[in-house]
């Protein structure tokens, strides 16, 4: 049986609005004597185990996105009551680890449960850069992404905005069908844009002042602005700031 300790990382990188990689692991079997956590339909189990504090599972720093970390548990998708995983990932943070409890508690899924997104990192990120993983029920295979304020339009996308120093103010989306990330509603000069609110395929977008470029707008004489982005048009169309 393959355990944690032996475990093999494969990634790939690029650069599609936010920074993508895939994180996967060989599956083994589940540990039957381990507590199991359960998805919110009961369909499907969780699986903690941790992880050896050793060299092979640290993630290097990033300057001026996260400090140095490593690998604290595996976590195996199991179907409810089954023994046999159909995915697996790593979860990473700096020490002390949060809970098991605590990781669940911070996911997010996908109204038929075919996907699973939830924050990576969390203690680690540096300067808003906010990490998600997202990962499939029913194939290994794991998307490590940035995004922030995320939420699920449909069974296979969500949402999610940026405030970073490279997107310093944007609106994203992640297609897990397609594994595909695309920066819908990119920053201005001196002005970002954030999720306001969602309701099913709109997507209320609001403007806030970003603070970069040559703007001279300042508080006192900005009124933000919003509107609705219809995520199956991309069609804009003014509306009050709820």
């Amino acid at each position: 049986m393959e355990t944690a300790d032996n475990m093999k990382k494969v990634t790939h990188s690029l650069v599609l609005g936010a920074l993508i990689f895939v994180v996967a692991l060989p599956l083994a079997r589940a540990d039957v004597a381990k507590t199991r956590y359960h998805s919110p339909s009961g369909r499907l189990d969780l699986i903690f185990s941790d992880i050896k504090d050793d060299w092979t599972h640290t993630r290097k720093a990033i300057k001026d996105v996260t400090l140095e970390s490593r690998d604290l548990y595996t976590i195996s998708i199991v179907p409810a009551g089954a023994r046999d995983p159909v995915n697996g990932l790593y979860y990473a943070d700096i020490s002390p680890a949060p809970s098991p409890d605590e990781v669940v508690k911070s996911m997010l899924w996908s109204p038929g449960e075919h996907y699973v997104v939830f924050p990576d990192k969390l203690k680690a990120r540096l300067n808003n850069h906010i990490f998600q993983l997202v990962a499939p029920t029913d194939n290994n295979k794991v998307w490590n992404l940035q995004a922030d304020h995320v939420s699920w339009i449909d069974d296979h996308r969500f949402v999610g905005d940026l405030n970073t120093a490279e997107v310093p103010g944007g609106i994203m989306v992640f297609d897990a069908k397609v594994a595909k990330a695309e920066l819908l509603i990119q920053a201005d000069n001196g002005i970002g844009y954030q999720i306001a609110a969602i309701h099913d395929h709109l997507v209320t977008v609001k403007q806030f002042l970003n603070k970069t470029g040559e703007s001279k707008t300042t508080w006192e004489e900005f009124t933000p602005a919003c509107f609705d982005l219809n995520l199956d048009t991309l069609k804009k169309r003014s509306v009050l700031c709820p």
